[in-house]
């Protein structure tokens, strides 16, 4: 990481964008899976949750690339 040009920015846009949304899907879901312990609400919250993390960090490392990289 020592050798990511402005890797401070990174790590502060990677949590705000990607960790911070990504816990939040996990807390609200994992309540709803445990008050109803259904295959679906299983299935929604690992796809919820590995969605979010995906789609969050394609527009973390394309922000990254497109604004900070220069």
């Amino acid at each position: 990481m020592q050798n990511v040009p402005h890797q401070q920015y990174l790590l502060v846009i990677y949590f705000i964008l990607v960790a911070l949304p990504v816990y939040l899907i996990h807390v609200r879901l994992k309540n709803r899976v445990y008050a109803n312990r259904t295959f679906a609400n299983f299935l929604l919250y690992f796809g919820a949750v590995i969605g979010a993390a995906l789609a969050m960090h394609w527009l973390t490392m394309w922000l990254y690339f497109l604004f900070l990289f220069h």
